[in-house]
């Protein structure tokens, strides 16, 4: 039982630090379509950083590919996936 509610709590934790990344993700959608350079540049570092750092506690909680936390790593490796594409294609990008 003691397993099951250690497991809640991680699940709440990292639920908050999904939200939280793909939050500056979006901040940095809006930063970038709005072509203010110096906010794209830390809103893109933060976010990257974010989701290295949910995919590193994820790792060390040893919860990285479990089956039941799958659905933990590919939402911060989509965020991660995203920005990193967001940022070669540079897109969205002023006009």
């Amino acid at each position: 039982m003691a397993k099951r509610n250690r497991y809640r709590e991680l699940e709440k934790k990292v639920t908050l630090m999904i939200a939280a990344d793909a939050a500056v993700f979006v901040l940095y959608l809006l930063v970038a379509g709005a072509g203010v350079v110096a906010l794209k540049v830390i809103t893109s570092i933060v976010a990257i950083i974010g989701s290295l750092l949910g995919l590193g506690f994820l790792f060390m909680a040893g919860e990285l590919l479990k089956k039941r936390s799958l659905w933990m790593t590919v939402a911060f490796a989509s965020v991660l996936l995203c920005t990193i594409v967001s940022l070669v294609c540079n897109f969205p990008g002023p006009k």
